[in-house]
């Protein structure tokens, strides 16, 4: 004997009577199928980019590139101007140095015509090495402490950029221009150009009184101009420093 089936027991309110077919469910179809998240037509025209707003987002990025751009322009001239003074500054302390180690009677400066001398040049001067291949002759003012009057003809201060030669310490100075001289690039190719002007006084200082007898001041002003972009910079600077005859 097989045993007896399971009593099933229907929902409150459904209708035994009425076959499982055609009997009403309470969800709808859009409750028993939801559409899974996906957007509306209206939410898809909302998430759309318009016209405007990438023209908008494309001048913003141009204004703040062009920003980047005007620094890294001005980063450069700066650079480039600091370079410059550097390279000006070691070339006139490197002339500086070789006359310091010249001799003290016949060289600062020296009194006798030089054969090797290019016309125009004549003594006092000093004879220089700029580079391996430029030899100058600086033409000095050079005032000896038994001339009458023996005042020391150098500037004290550093004469203002527009100076010119003639109106420069007492009776003026003789304006060496030593070239455009090429500054060269890592790659050793010639770049950048510099111009550079030396002004020189050699001045006699004896003190008796303190048994100081063989001093000279020497005093140089340099002035150099490079061209930075379509504008000519001109700069200007003094160094004064003392030989003696025994600092040999």
């Amino acid at each position: 004997m097989l045993p007896p089936s399971p009593r099933l027991t229907l929902p409150a309110g459904v209708d035994p009577s009425i076959p499982p077919c055609t009997r009403s469910t309470t969800r709808s179809n859009h409750e028993d199928f939801p559409s899974a998240g996906r957007p509306t037509s209206r939410e898809l025209h909302d998430r759309a980019v318009t016209l405007v707003e990438v023209m908008v987002s494309l001048t913003l990025m141009a204004t703040i590139m062009l920003g980047f751009i005007g620094t890294f322009i001005q980063s450069r001239r700066v650079t480039e101007s600091s370079v410059l003074q550097s390279a000006c500054t070691s070339m006139v302390h490197g002339l500086i140095e070789q006359m310091k180690g010249m001799d003290y009677t016949m060289l600062m400066p020296s009194l006798t015509t030089d054969s090797y001398a290019p016309t125009g040049k004549t003594p006092p001067y000093i004879r220089l090495r700029v580079n391996q291949d430029l030899t100058v002759w600086i033409m000095v003012t050079y005032t000896k402490a038994t001339d009458d009057p023996n005042t020391p003809k150098a500037p004290l201060s550093c004469p203002a950029a527009d100076a010119l030669a003639a109106d420069v310490g007492t009776g003026g100075a003789i304006d060496n221009f030593l070239g455009n001289i090429p500054l060269s690039t890592v790659t050793g190719t010639a770049s950048q150009q510099l111009a550079l002007n030396l002004w020189v006084w050699i001045d006699e200082i004896p003190d008796t009184e303190k048994d100081v007898s063989d001093v000279k001041r020497i005093t140089v002003v340099y002035t150099y101009s490079y061209m930075d972009g379509s504008t000519t910079k001109t700069v200007r600077d003094m160094e004064v420093f003392i030989r003696s005859r025994y600092d040999q």
